[in-house]
Formats: structure tokens, sequence, C-alpha cells
């Protein structure tokens, strides 16, 4: 017998091992609706605003097109907001107005996100003459991959030219974050999952704004930029050269693999691990240690050096503000640069 919850056993939810769905639906309710009447009986309702806003993540994602106004969820938020103060001797009514409110505001963040990452995402194949400045290198054995914010792309306009690319060489001259590059690129659109459940990387490099994947062919010209470039893409580019700077010191101070894969904890980069190294990490069921952001999980746990019950390590405290802002730095600069920020405060 299996049983939901970690309230007592009187309380839990038992459900038998030929329960039928017709029965299953009936019985979810009633508990759910017993362990929500003992949170508000105890004051901790409050959790519940988090469930509520992934909610209304949720609904965007599975109930509209990825089109919807942000307009409205805002206006209907804010109309229960105003209605609040004159609650407070209805605490149902309260409860109730305030996770709508979360759901809303979860339904405007997911939008208004949409909103701001959307761009053009190749549709098929092209071979055309690309220019572009490169925001982030990842140096591998041979070669590197880079990703290009996208100048021109063969004769595709504007609103249907990909923003950002991401594109690897074997053999050219030596890159930089930063340069302005003109080639000829191979591009097809970002591939989804192969297998239901699994990795998509259409969806992370939509995210990403990177909408087209490939390599580059023949000659690659290092060009003076056309235009000025913008001071946020020469501070995210020089962020990623001092990333590969450090990563090409650990690893030829440690040599080896074990050079790569020490880089590749501090600062993220995992060119330089050999495909072997990869598979041996996986296989061992501890690839997430080199997969996850290095520099994302060392600021919380850098909060904690400052933290009044750390009182017993105060030689701690003078690097620990500025190690918070090097993680706040870290993942400000991340967006489109592939710094892994999954799991950060976990």
């Amino acid at each position: 017998m299996e049983r939901i919850g970690t309230r007592p056993a009187g309380r839990a939810l038992a459900l038998g091992g030929g329960a039928r769905p017709a029965d299953l639906a009936p019985a979810l309710g009633r508990w759910f609706v017993r362990e929500l009447a003992q949170d508000a009986a105890q004051r901790r309702l409050f959790p519940w605003l988090a469930v509520a806003f992934g909610a209304g993540i949720l609904a965007f994602f599975t109930a509209t097109d990825d089109t919807p106004a942000l307009a409205a969820p805002l206006a209907v938020a804010i109309a229960g907001v105003a209605v609040t103060p004159f609650l407070g001797a209805r605490p149902v009514a309260l409860a109730v107005v305030l996770g709508l409110v979360a759901a809303l505001l979860g339904f405007a963040a997911a939008t208004l996100r949409v909103s701001l990452v959307s761009a053009p995402v190749m549709a098929r194949t092209a071979i055309a003459p690309l220019t572009g400045l490169i925001e982030a290198l990842d140096e591998r054995e041979e070669g590197a991959r880079l990703v290009v914010r996208v100048a021109s792309f063969g004769t595709l306009a504007p609103e249907v030219r990909p923003t950002r690319v991401r594109v690897s060489f074997k053999t050219a001259p030596a890159l930089r974050p930063g340069d302005f590059i003109a080639a000829t690129a191979r591009l097809l659109p970002p591939p989804e999952a192969a297998r239901p459940g699994g990795y998509d990387f259409a969806r992370d490099a939509y995210f990403r704004g990177i909408g087209a994947v490939g390599s580059l062919i023949g000659k690659i010209e290092v060009r003076p930029p056309p235009e000025p470039v913008p001071f946020s893409l020469r501070f995210a580019a020089a962020v990623d050269a001092a990333r590969n700077a450090l990563t090409r010191r650990i690893a030829d101070a440690n040599g080896g693999q074990a050079g790569a894969v020490a880089a590749a904890l501090v600062t993220g980069k995992r060119g330089l691990i050999a495909p072997a190294t990869n598979d041996t990490l996986r296989a061992a069921g501890i690839y997430h240690v080199v997969s996850i952001d290095r520099v994302g999980r060392h600021s919380p746990d850098a909060s904690l050096l400052v933290s009044p019950r750390r009182r017993s390590t105060p030689e701690c405290r003078p690097v620990a503000f500025p190690a918070i802002v090097h993680g706040w730095v870290g993942l400000q600069a991340s967006p489109g640069l592939g710094i892994s920020t999954k799991p950060i405060l976990s």
C-alpha cells in the first residue's frame, strides 16, 4: 500500500493497488482539501503562492499558442490586489484571491519571458555567407564552438534572420570573444528531443535566442565591426574571454584530462573534456558535477559565510561579499553565452 503525504497515518491518503481511476480523482480531491484546510489552520498558506505562480506558468505553456497579450493578466492581477484590503474579515476569500493573483502573475511572467526572448528560428538548412560578432567561444580539443550575434546571413531579411547562431569549426585563425567575423556557414534548425522526455536542445536554444546551429566552412576572416558594438555585448564578450583564459590556465597547470575536468568544475567550460572522459563521467553517474554552472552555485554558498549563525568562520567574511558579487555578475552575463544555470539554488 502506498501512502501519499507525511501526515499521521489516519490523515494520509491510502491507495490500494487495485484502485480504479474513477475512484482516484475524488479521493485526491478530498485529500487535497483536507491538507489545505490543515495548512490554513496552521497559518502555512504562504508557500502555496509559489504553487499558484507555477500553475500560472504551466497554464501559459499548455493552454495558449504562446502569443497572449500581457495586459490582460496584469490588469486582473492588479484588480485582485486592489480588493485584498477589503477581505480581511473573510480569510477564505482572501486566500482564493491571493492564489488567483499569484497564478495570473505567473502567467504574465511567462508571457513576458517569451516575448523578451522571441527571435526567428531557421526553418530549413541553408548555406550562405555569415557575418557577426562572437559573443562566446568554447575551446575544444580540435577547433572551437562559437555563439555568434548575426549581422547578416545571405539574403535573409532581419525579421526572418536568426539573432544568434551556434557554429563550430575545426581549423581557423586565433579567434576570441568580441571579434567580428565573416565566413561561409551551413546552418540548420536547432535539433529537438531525440526521444519522448529526452533533452530538448531546441527549447533551450529558443530561450537563449539561438535560432540555428551548424558549422563554418572555408576561410574565416576577422574584420572591423561595421558599427560600434554595444557595451552589453562588449561586456559579455569580456566575461567570456576571462572564463576562457582561466579555463586554459587551469587545464595547462594540471595537464591532461584531469586539467580539463578541473577547469570545467571552476568555469563551466567543458569543451576540453574528451568524449571518452565524458562517457566515463556519465557511466559513473557524476556528469552533473561538471554540467552545472559553478559560478551560480557558489553565490548562495558564499551568502552563508556572512550569516549571523556562522560566527566560527570570521576569516571567511572578507571574501564572502566579493564571492556573492562574482556569482551575480556571472548570472547576469549568462544569457546566450552557454553558461548553464540550472539548479543554482538547489
